[in-house]
């Protein structure tokens, strides 16, 4: 499996053995093709692109591109850039190619149902994209608070049963968590892992799972499911066969990728008492 392949935009997915079988890339040999990810967020008022060319060394320059955030009423231009390694814009920043993090500080708050449009220009022309940002999946169970009690075994999990519903515009509803973990040298943040990493949209109930003893004992956290919508779900889907690697929510050529946008379910706090 190439390095250099739009596989890699996908951290968190593995090749199949039916991929050494696969045509090869048609794209492969250009190095002017560009690889875009970018999940707009509802209630954020700050956008991000991430844009890389994934056909050439890692040593490599970024891709020169520039472009705007369009939404009614106003137009924003991307206009400086961070360090991909810090996150950038809902893409994965675990590329072994030149990336690139466009940002932009927006007018107001992006909003659920609103149609966004981008547009830009990059080595091999003009590229535009479309995406409706998808309304918040709801929790129905838990309620505010969730008190759970570390298990005596140092092997145990915690279990949160939940009930959710979705809208039909999100395609991946995944759970999202942020905790206070404690250890000798006092207490830290960070981002924490929930099974499953996804849940299925349409079942309404599952149950989830979190380690109970890590380096680190959790404290406490605030949790919440993330609504994301179909170019971003059809596009993970798609690119794991299909060569070239597809497009979702974006034209041009040489362009591919995903645009798309996603929305939060209200947080709920976790608290873990010892027994």
């Amino acid at each position: 499996m190439s390095a250099h392949r739009l596989l890699a935009l996908l951290a968190t997915m593995t090749a199949g053995g039916c991929d050494y079988f696969a045509p090869p890339d048609p794209l492969k040999l250009d190095p002017d093709v560009i690889s875009i990810a970018m999940v707009l967020v509802a209630g954020e008022s700050h956008a991000q692109l991430l844009v890389g060319h994934p056909h050439r060394a890692a040593s490599g320059a970024p891709p020169d591109v520039t472009a705007s955030l369009i939404a009614p009423g106003w137009r924003f231009p991307f206009s400086y850039t961070t360090d991909a390694e810090e996150g950038c814009g809902g893409g994965p920043t675990s590329w072994s190619f030149p990336m690139i993090c466009l940002n932009a500080s927006l007018p107001e708050p992006i909003r659920e149902g609103v149609t966004y449009r981008l547009e830009g220009d990059g080595p091999r022309g003009s590229f535009t994209g479309e995406t409706v940002i998808p309304f918040a999946p709801l929790i129905l169970d838990p309620g505010d608070t969730v008190r759970l009690h570390r298990p005596a075994d140092s092997s145990g999990w915690f279990r949160i049963p939940i009930r959710y519903r979705a809208s039909p515009e999100v395609g991946t509803l995944r759970p999202e968590m942020f905790g206070t973990l404690r250890n000798s040298s006092g207490p830290g943040s960070r981002w924490i892992h929930v099974n499953p990493r996804a849940l299925n949209v349409e079942d309404r109930t599952d149950t989830l799972s979190i380690s109970a003893y890590d380096e680190r004992r959790i404290v406490k956290g605030s949790m919440h499911l993330l609504g994301i919508g179909w170019h971003y779900t059809r596009f993970r889907r798609s690119s794991r066969t299909r060569f070239p690697w597809p497009s979702f929510g974006l034209t041009g050529d040489g362009v591919y990728g995903y645009f798309d946008g996603s929305a939060k379910s209200r947080r709920f706090q976790v608290i873990v008492e010892e027994r």
